[in-house]
């Protein structure tokens, strides 16, 4: 009787080591995985929210947009409906760094580019599109930026319905 008791102590002994050990071991691998998440390095630059900012009325319509946050945050997509001379809209684009490293905006590719290119320019007139330049702006950890858009209709004299295709891309680097 006395050998099944001491058995069962010897068991249960054993039983409370294990636990202590898996204990401290799993305490250790939890404090080794925290501290390895901390070390891994994420470089994630992305467009999070278009804002709608002013709508002037040049006439009776009221200027109107679409827009869209498409290929994973890179790309902001809009048709732009503007009518009347005087008409305007803008949009503010929020840019900002989800990683833990810094960060360059290295530019901006758009299309068409309604800025730069003059044929593309004229196939949009009496529409003006502009935006303010990010370019070369870097961004700390958890920063963000803006970039404003604004689309105005000319003041030429003439009302036209006129839709107006525009996506702007962000192109960012890491800064280490």
């Amino acid at each position: 009787m006395k050998k099944i008791v001491r058995n069962k102590n010897i068991i249960i002994l054993l039983l409370c080591i294990t636990i202590i050990v898996l204990s401290v071991g799993f305490a250790l691998i939890s404090m080794r995985l925290s501290e390895r998440i901390k070390n891994d390095k994420i470089y994630e630059v992305e467009i999070v929210n278009i804002q709608e900012g002013t709508a002037i009325k040049g006439g009776t319509i009221l200027p109107t947009a679409v827009s869209d946050i498409t290929n994973n945050g890179k790309t902001a997509s809009f048709t732009f409906n503007l009518s009347a001379p005087d008409d305007t809209l803008t949009y503010i684009i929020t840019i900002k760094n989800n990683g833990n490293l810094k960060a360059k905006i290295d530019g901006l590719s758009e299309t068409p580019d309604y800025i730069n290119n003059d044929n593309a320019a004229n196939d949009i007139y009496p529409i003006i599109l502009n935006h303010n330049d990010i370019k070369n702006q870097e961004l700390n950890p958890g920063e963000e930026i803006k970039l404003t858009i604004t689309v105005q209709f000319a003041n030429s004299g003439v009302s036209i319905n006129k839709t107006v295709p525009y996506e702007v891309s962000i192109l960012t680097s890491c800064v280490e």
